[in-house]
């Protein structure tokens, strides 16, 4: 029997921190990797150029809307011709084990499931913390927490519809898959997803992106938890994974800690 193929899709900019981890992660485990990089400032590129595949196809492309980014989407999946795609943004680090999990889920997946969703660990202050799973406000499934569904069924007559990054995969009457349970499975695993962590050193966006830098004191993921290609020799163009919170840092998250805590609970 023929193996289920799959291609990652990334859409990426200014992500000069994780690009190289985020790549790496997946390119193991799929049968190609298409990275679009919609104008990045920073050494973006220059990180991608270090890594050699065969399967690993990168592209310039300007997108100058909200609207641009969806229509990249779906330029990208009329490309596709594996049976499944991964969506990865530059900032998202698979641990070797939770994807090889989530591949096998792919593999056996019933001809009705188009799409399946997974786990974020969003991490506050460093890649060895992450937020609590009740700040997750994601419902899918029944279940509310840090959710998404990362991995979907390429399907005859679906397109990438609304307006990014709150973008849905939609069939051709326009209903979103997120909204068919009876076509979604969930894989219990989850990824490194780095989004309040600084991203880039680039003048342009670095200010941008504080504007979602956390403040908060996460849970202590174990060793075995974290994404394997934390620990991988890595080209001297490649930051370290490993900054940790300032000492100013780690004591406005101290205060910060409880009171958003305490607004989880007041705010439904």
């Amino acid at each position: 029997m023929e193996k289920t193929s799959i291609t990652a899709h990334m859409l990426v900019k200014n992500e000069e921190r994780w690009i190289w981890f985020a790549v790496q992660s997946v390119l193991p485990a799929v049968d190609g990797v298409l990275v679009v990089d919609t104008g990045s400032s920073d050494r973006t590129l220059d990180i991608l150029k270090t890594i050699r595949a065969n399967k690993l196809v990168v592209e310039e492309r300007e997108a100058g809307s909200r609207e641009e980014l969806v229509n990249l989407r779906n330029e990208m999946l009329k490309r596709t011709k594996t049976d499944w795609f991964l969506l990865v943004d530059g900032d998202e680090i698979w641990p070797k084990p939770a994807l090889a999990k989530l591949a096998a889920a792919i593999e056996t997946a019933p001809a009705e499931v188009w799409g399946i969703v997974v786990r974020t660990r969003n991490c506050v202050g460093d890649v060895w913390h992450f937020q609590p799973e009740e700040a997750g406000r994601y419902e899918l499934l029944g279940r509310k927490g840090h959710l998404t569904i990362r991995a979907y069924r390429k399907l005859p007559g679906f397109r990438w519809q609304g307006v990014y990054p709150n973008e849905a995969y939609c069939d051709g009457k326009g209903n979103p898959l997120n909204g068919q349970d009876d076509h979604l499975a969930f894989v219990d695993v989850a990824y490194w997803h780095v989004t309040h962590l600084l991203r880039t050193s680039s003048d342009t966006e670095v200010i941008d992106r504080k504007k979602k830098y956390k403040l908060e004191i996460g849970t202590k993921a174990n060793r075995s938890e974290l994404p394997d290609i934390f620990f991988a020799a890595r080209p001297s163009i490649v930051p370290s994974p490993w900054i940790k919170f300032s000492t100013k840092d780690r004591l406005m998250a101290l205060v910060a800690t409880p009171l958003r805590a305490l607004k989880r609970k007041i705010v439904p």
